[in-house]
């Protein structure tokens, strides 16, 4: 056996190879888009075959705990504020915040000190608030498939959150545990963007500004919920949230070249999901549910598992109304997203050329529009534009 899989896009990324390997003969390895892949060093290898076996992309994964039809929720935090800096309705706080005050650890999705997307541990509030807010970047899981099995082994209530393909990773994983303790969370998914173009953006935008990124908000709320925007907090304590400088990886997702290639081929786009509870964006709630919209975010919330029914039940920091599937379903609730015909010329135009051309041929980003958008703001301040 030379490799875990055969194409790349058969291969999601969740580590769950990796750590299954009794010989330690597989190490994470970033290939020429950023995306890690499970590498086998040969010399260690001792053929098991059980890298293969465990990966849930490639050989389907367990719905057995599934209940035949999920509960389907619009959700709402009590708590305003929480609403607000949360991207949608504040559902994922309301559930951590229950594992928490249960003594369980929660892992998610956070910046560390150099803008990388990293899986971590929260033991409180307030080091699981740094999960709030959507990340589009795949996360670099780390070890933590290997945490959570010591935890649980523990005895210890442990909610982990991210990705179906990483939530069914760790499900195959941890397969032949007890996993009484465990809480699966999932989101819905659009794909997840390379973590190469994600550094190539955030070193672009200091070099612009001079200086660096403190903070990065990929889906901010200071336009409202229905129309977010990506808001850039530098060091030097500037904002910005309007600049075509700001918006470039947005665009670049939006553009869908920047995908994993399993995403285009993703086996979860579909209501039978790997978790327990999944959560989104509640999008067409103004059609369904008018008068609970106030702009401010609506959670859609499905509760797919006994295990998930029990835990959302006893949420009382939530308000909840029932809706149904058809709904509340959206485009990666239905199909995968759809590989762009321009991808690989994206990412031949990137090796040629650098990350500015891309942005400018791919993301709309230019200096004259800048210096638009600039004059715009200067004109209207001094009142001579509406």
């Amino acid at each position: 056996m030379k490799s875990v899989f055969d194409k790349k896009n058969n291969c999601c990324g969740c580590t769950a190879c990796k750590y299954i390997c009794p010989a330690d003969a597989i190490e994470m390895m970033p290939d020429r888009e950023g995306f890690l892949y499970p590498e086998i060093n040969q010399e260690l290898c001792i053929d098991c075959g059980l890298c293969r076996k465990v990966c849930a992309f490639q050989n389907g994964y367990d719905r057995s705990d599934n209940i035949q039809f999920p509960g389907v929720y619009a959700v709402k935090h009590k708590n305003e504020d929480v609403r607000i800096s949360s991207t949608s309705g504040g559902a994922f706080t309301a559930i951590s915040d229950h594992i928490l005050e249960n003594g369980g650890v929660v892992f998610g999705v956070a910046f560390d000190d150099n803008m990388n997307v990293m899986h971590m541990a929260a033991k409180s509030k307030s080091e699981r608030n740094k999960f709030k807010g959507s990340k589009y970047v795949q996360s670099n899981l780390n070890d933590v498939y290997k945490k959570t099995a010591q935890l649980i082994t523990e005895g210890v209530q442990v909610l982990f959150t991210g990705t179906p393909c990483q939530t069914a990773g760790l499900k195959h994983f941890l397969a032949k545990m007890d996993t009484k303790n465990l809480v699966l969370c999932d989101i819905v998914c659009h794909g997840v963007p390379s973590p190469l173009m994600w550094r190539e953006h955030i070193k672009h935008i200091q070099k612009k500004r001079n200086s660096k990124v403190a903070s990065y908000y990929c889906r901010h709320k200071v336009n409202g919920w229905h129309s977010h925007t990506e808001m850039v907090v530098f060091e030097n304590g500037k904002k910005e949230y309007k600049s075509d400088l700001s918006q470039i990886y947005k665009r670049l997702f939006h553009s869908k070249n920047i995908l994993r290639p399993a995403c285009y081929n993703c086996r979860y786009t579909n209501l039978e999901r790997p978790s327990d509870i999944t959560i989104a964006d509640f999008w067409g709630i103004e059609k369904i549910m008018p008068e609970i919209d106030d702009n401010k975010g609506v959670s859609l919330v499905l509760v797919n598992t006994e295990k998930g029914k029990q835990i959302f039940s006893s949420l009382n920091t939530i308000y909840k109304w029932e809706s149904n599937v058809d709904d509340c379903l959206q485009p990666n609730l239905i199909a995968p997203t759809k590989k762009p015909f321009s991808r690989e010329q994206f990412w031949q135009d990137y090796y040629q050329n650098g990350f500015e051309f891309v942005a400018k041929k791919y993301a709309g980003y230019s200096l004259i529009k800048t210096i638009k958008s600039k004059l715009k703001i200067v004109l209207k301040k001094a009142g001579l534009l509406s």
